[in-house]
């Protein structure tokens, strides 16, 4: 069988999804439960890798099992084996060759910015705070400029590892809820810390401390110096992933 799994996850404890040497990650403590759940070794395929302490309520993972387990009952038995910031949300019998990420046709992140001069509590690790006034519009303008298929160069993570830095954006909404900014990424996928650098970058836009075409300018030159900020982890969700 081949067995499909929705998860979400607060990622403020763990250097990032993926499994990695002598750091606790999100792959390695859900590998671990599943193994536990259906009682023989596993090897987790995954929709996308998210950063340290980046948090996820819609990422999918599939493996393969011959267990004798119902499916019914898959959620409940790995959910005993995980720790309180992990939980599988659903379970469900895929088809033999969907994969998780490479059946994927888009995804949808989540930015959150906690937009008030205090700092809220109940917003620490689970917002970027930002204690400046901004314009949404101007930053909904400025965003609008790189919607598309174009080369993301310069908002790469340094250290990240690719082919080719070619990357379709569909969608970026900025809005205003309340006390927060929401940032909302519809695209194919994305670059290492590139959703992280076009917030951080266009939060400075939206003070009026860069250009409103900084973010197109940047993008035309592929040079990380161009750009703005990259904002930290804890405002970053992946929410939904498109098959």
């Amino acid at each position: 069988m081949n067995i499909a799994l929705k998860v979400a996850y607060t990622g403020t404890n763990y250097h990032g999804f993926q499994m990695q040497p002598s750091c606790i990650s999100v792959e390695e403590e859900l590998t671990k439960a599943v193994g536990k759940a259906v009682m023989h070794e596993v090897k987790l395929y995954y929709s996308g890798r998210t950063d340290a302490g980046v948090h996820a309520q819609g990422q999918i993972v599939n493996f393969y099992t011959d267990t004798s387990v119902e499916v019914k009952n898959m959620a409940r038995l790995i959910n005993y084996h995980l720790p309180d910031d992990i939980s599988v949300l659903s379970a469900w019998e895929a088809e033999e060759e969907f994969h998780a990420r490479f059946s994927a046709k888009g995804k949808h992140y989540k930015y959150i910015v906690y937009n008030s001069f205090h700092r809220n509590p109940l917003y620490f690790n689970r917002a970027m705070h930002y204690n400046y006034e901004v314009d949404i519009d101007r930053m909904q303008r400025a965003v609008n400029m790189i919607l598309g298929e174009n080369d993301f160069k310069a908002f790469m993570g340094r250290y990240a590892v690719v082919k080719d830095t070619i990357r379709r954006i569909d969608k970026i909404e900025v809005k205003r809820v309340g006390e927060t900014i929401e940032f909302d990424f519809y695209g194919k996928s994305f670059l290492k810390n590139m959703v992280r650098i076009i917030v951080g970058t266009t939060l400075e836009i939206g003070r009026g401390r860069l250009p409103e075409d900084c973010l197109y300018n940047a993008m035309k030159s592929k040079e990380r110096i161009k750009a703005g900020p990259t904002a930290p982890g804890c405002g970053l969700y992946l929410m939904e992933i498109f098959y």
